[in-house]
């Protein structure tokens, strides 16, 4: 078994450089295959469009706005963690197909091992991760920030904020944050992954007898295009940015819901002078200036 998965392993770090197919596009068997030359640009193209997601809802921030700088930081934190995550699913999808484990056909031949196909795990992965598995990302993520803090006496560690100036925000404090957000989502994955062990047997039945039966009359490349791309572009796009919100500094962006909130209230009124000449929002030592005139969105850093 072990050599079996490093071998697998191996062939997906070369696959991916030189985009040539870890085994033949089809098996003997119609499983489908995760790490073949169409699985892996299916991947790649879903990796870019969702995160063209993010950039659409930067510009969607208002009135304040983070620089390009901030953004990318608190971007490239989910971008290295998902990438992580992606790892640990492919990995976990071939490990538990390999034979002798839960069979999800149960029309094995008599001498024959049962083998799961791996794109029902990776479909059950993906479905955790952007449901349950962003709550307990935030909880899990919110218990390390406070134990590092508090007891540990880590510093710069607050979410968002990468020092005082926001066109040059603080390396330093970005990898700290990077750490933090890296090992909490690692923890998260192993509290899915001990909740998908639980229940193994029925959400696999459920899955492949419920929800992806219908796909068994079609193509090899059709099944891994609707598991690998039309499925997880909507519930990642939503993952990436319900994890940004708590990820991205909180200050400056319940400032924003404040604001939208009074404005789809008609709560400000148009002879108040901030309104007019700017709202200066000024919280815990961060100021910046927003809506001012000739700067229809500011943009924001953290202290």
């Amino acid at each position: 078994m072990l050599p079996n998965i490093m071998e697998r392993l191996l062939s997906l770090v070369v696959s991916s450089i030189f985009l040539k197919p870890m085994v033949p596009p089809v098996d003997d068997d119609g499983k489908c295959e995760l790490v073949g030359t169409f699985s892996l640009l299916t991947q790649a193209f879903l990796g870019l469009l969702c995160l063209s997601s993010l950039i659409v809802k930067r510009f969607y921030e208002y009135p304040v706005r983070r620089t390009w700088q901030v953004w990318f930081f608190d971007v490239s934190k989910q971008v290295i963690g998902a990438l992580g995550v992606h790892i640990f699913n492919l990995l976990l999808s071939i490990t538990k197909a390999e034979p002798n484990d839960f069979s999800i056909t149960d029309d094995c031949d008599s001498g024959d091992q049962c083998q799961g196909d791996p794109c029902d795990w990776y479909f059950l992965s993906i479905v955790s991760d952007c449901t349950i598995g962003v709550y307990v990302l935030y909880v899990v993520l919110s218990f390390v920030s406070f134990v590092c803090k508090k007891y540990f006496k880590v510093t710069q560690i607050e979410s968002g904020q990468y020092g005082p100036d926001p066109h040059n925000p603080s390396v330093k404090a970005y990898f700290k944050q990077l750490g933090i957000y890296f090992g909490s989502l690692m923890i998260t994955k192993f509290v899915l992954y001990g909740l998908l062990v639980c229940f193994e047997s029925q959400l696999l039945w459920f899955t492949s007898h419920v929800l992806l039966v219908w796909l068994d009359d079609y193509p090899n490349e059709f099944e891994i295009f609707i598991v690998m791309f039309v499925v997880p572009i909507f519930m990642n796009c939503l993952q990436l940015i319900l994890v940004d919100n708590f990820i991205q500094n909180q200050v400056l962006h319940e400032a924003n819901i404040r604001y939208s909130h009074n404005h789809h209230h008609h709560l400000f009124d148009s002879s108040n002078p901030e309104e007019r000449q700017g709202l200066a929002i000024k919280r815990n030592g961060i100021s910046e200036e927003v809506h001012t005139p000739g700067n229809e969105h500011g943009e924001y850093g953290a202290t």
